[in-house]
């Protein structure tokens, strides 16, 4: 079955934020505190789409099988360097995992950016995701020296930002 990259509507954010939470809790379990991925539920995240696509403050594309959402990404132009397209979310159904989906969103982010004549495209991935890391860098991602933290309950949670140039 094909699939389709579109921009996503208010009519999908009921499946955005299903992804959300859904590919939270498989991805990050045992990589952060379970109270604090468990503190993204789903009502959070349906407020978070439905702002995000009626204020249009991220560009939100979804990959669709079938009619059915089956991943997302988000991204804006990095307000503190206009060259830049900043990834701020891409997340696919754990059972789309490892189905060449999340190659298909980056590739057509890729195209978008250097269509709008784009120098990079920055992202932040979390410090002990070693399989996003592995992905990002199989596309050409490298670390380039910039971090974000939160402490929560005495834990810290560390994203590490990555860049690709483009041509």
């Amino acid at each position: 079955m094909e699939i389709i990259l579109r921009d996503a509507v208010q009519d999908d954010v009921q499946q955005l934020a299903q992804i959300h939470v859904n590919s939270w809790k498989s991805t990050f379990s045992g990589l952060m505190p379970d109270k604090y991925i468990n503190g993204y539920t789903l009502s959070s995240r349906v407020n978070e789409w439905q702002s995000v696509i009626h204020s249009r403050s991220e560009i939100v594309v979804v990959a669709e099988r079938g009619g059915i959402v089956i991943g997302f990404m988000s991204y804006r132009v990095n307000p503190e360097n206009l060259a830049t397209i900043e990834l701020c979310k891409l997340y696919l159904c754990p059972s789309a995992y490892g189905q060449r989906f999340g190659s298909k969103l980056l590739n057509h982010l890729k195209l978008s950016a250097q269509a709008q004549g784009m120098k990079a495209i920055s992202l932040y991935v979390l410090d002990s995701n070693k399989v996003a890391i592995n992905f990002y860098s199989k596309h050409g991602f490298e670390f380039s020296g910039g971090f974000v933290s939160v402490e929560f309950e005495g834990a810290a949670i560390i994203d590490l930002l990555m860049t690709i140039r483009l041509k």
